[in-house]
């Protein structure tokens, strides 16, 4: 009796955190004083989060969790540290640097060719990477600005009164120039060979204006209800551009009725179109991984299209890391670093970059352009317990220019008139110019490995909760693990 009262206070007093923990702390360089982005926070196996780019972290610490076990700060080339949960943990925690810059006589003090690094990643990347089922909680991030430099509307010929150089200035008029807009979203995320995935979200946040998003929709509303005010019911129309033709033939009742359609959706609809564009945002972060063979970040699958240079070792939680620098040898896109464990040759992280000052050329011909202008990523990973690598954190800022100067022709045909079936034309010439920056931040914990069976018969639910602020509420995901928001994000509304 003794014995069982003994295990049952060992159990209520020294096996469990009475409470749920929340921790928030600043991580600096000890001796620069400058913040230390990307560093793991753990409080379990595959459980935590990442500091964000001004070393901060807000961590939530689950009842159940042992007070046996510790937070463990780490981040490449620092000293590792470890809090037990019933200390009182700083505000601002100083990391300690732990650089080492010999060469590297690691595997059986044979020095190793920077070539013969890259081949063992390469060779290593099956073994090394979580290539089948897996599942994870996930948050996503999506911070989208737009900016319009120009957006002009100049008429050249209109046989409708009511269509004229007034109307398109003050429709025009109506369009903020420059447009923001977070989504965060919670949930759970289901993975199948990387880039194959289902997701349930559970929570979704959206600050967004619904006048600047309803903007350049509002000017197609105006301009094609001024058309069917002013033209036969049974006529379609015809969009062309120059000698080249845009669309299919089309109807201005089957226009406005899809737009109807679009603006009465319910709110389940409005959920599914959620959940599958923010399982598409995922997939295609995912697909670019350096772990796929038809990743556009290529810098792997086509590495003699680069220089790879060894620069010095690190270490991280008492492993020794190499650390490698990249750049292209000619018109490759990338440049980076990569930090590869010593033992495995598994990329821990891996910092990649546009090499060029227009990082992708689409296209820019005939007054049309698209164009990459920059791509910045960070992919830090861990392991399992089954010694595999798992990504932890993904992040990657893009920018985008988009532009358009063409003369346009918007021209009402009508079949069932006497005579020519032409019956009006408005020609303009139109240019619009767009910068486009997306910030995408991605953050996977408490992965485990999935069954087949679990990913082939999970169905996605659309009854998660959506909702929509005016202006960025730290409180808002109290209760989960996530990127903490930085100050710009913070500082984000929208009137």
């Amino acid at each position: 009796m003794v014995k069982k009262v003994q295990l049952t206070l060992l159990y209520f007093f020294v096996v469990f955190v009475a409470q749920a923990q929340q921790i928030s702390s600043q991580l600096v360089d000890s001796e620069t004083k400058e913040p230390i982005p990307f560093a793991s926070i753990l409080y379990a196996e595959n459980a935590g989060v990442m500091s964000n780019e001004e070393g901060n972290f807000d961590v939530l610490i689950p009842e159940t969790v042992s007070t046996l076990d510790s937070l463990t700060i780490s981040s490449l080339g620092y000293k590792t540290i470890k809090y037990a949960f019933q200390d009182s943990i700083p505000k601002q925690i100083l990391l300690q640097q732990d650089v080492y810059e010999i060469d590297p006589v690691i595997i059986s003090n044979k020095k190793l060719s920077i070539d013969e690094i890259i081949s063992n990643v390469k060779h290593n990347l099956d073994s090394n990477y979580v290539i089948d089922y897996s599942q994870s909680n996930f948050f996503l991030r999506e911070n989208y600005t737009q900016k319009i430099r120009k957006f002009d509307f100049d008429l050249e010929k209109s046989s409708i009164e009511n269509i004229n150089q007034r109307l398109f200035d003050t429709i025009t008029e109506k369009l903020p120039k420059n447009f923001t807009a977070l989504v965060e979203s919670y949930g759970k995320l289901y993975v199948k060979e990387h880039s194959k995935l289902k997701l349930q979200l559970k929570k979704n946040l959206i600050i967004q204006s619904k006048h600047e998003q309803a903007s350049i929709q509002q000017i197609q509303d105006d301009f094609f209800s001024t058309l069917r005010k002013n033209t036969k019911p049974n006529s379609y129309l015809i969009i062309k551009s120059g000698i080249i033709r845009l669309d299919k033939t089309e109807s201005i009742d089957s226009i406005l009725g899809e737009e109807a359609k679009r603006k009465t959706k319910s709110s389940q609809q409005k959920n599914k179109g959620i959940q599958q564009y923010r399982t598409t945002q995922i997939t295609n972060l995912l697909k670019n991984l350096f772990t796929q063979e038809d990743s556009s970040v290529d810098f792997l699958n086509k590495s003699n299209r680069y220089n790879f240079t060894y620069t010095g070792l690190l270490e991280l939680d008492d492993d020794l890391v190499y650390r490698v620098e990249f750049s292209p040898k000619g018109s490759a896109k990338y440049k980076g670093k990569l930090y590869i464990s010593t033992e495995d040759f598994g990329i821990l992280r891996a910092d990649v970059g546009s090499a060029h000052k227009i990082f992708d050329k689409h296209f820019n011909m005939f007054g049309v352009k698209a164009n990459d202008l920059g791509y910045e990523s960070t992919l830090v990973f861990s392991k399992n317990t089954d010694g595999k690598y798992m990504l932890t954190y993904l992040k990657i800022e893009e920018s985008q220019e988009a532009g358009i100067d063409r003369p346009i022709k918007i021209i009402e045909k009508n079949k069932f008139v006497k005579g020519r079936r032409k019956q009006n034309q408005v020609s303009f010439q139109m240019n619009i110019q767009i910068r486009n920056y997306t910030i995408r931040e991605l953050l996977l914990s408490n992965q485990g490995i999935l069954t087949k069976t679990m990913y082939d018969s999970f169905t996605p639910k659309t009854n998660f909760q959506v909702d929509r602020l005016n202006s960025y509420d730290v409180n808002y995901w109290k209760g989960q693990n996530i990127i903490t928001p930085d100050s710009a994000i913070q500082s984000i509304k929208i009137e």
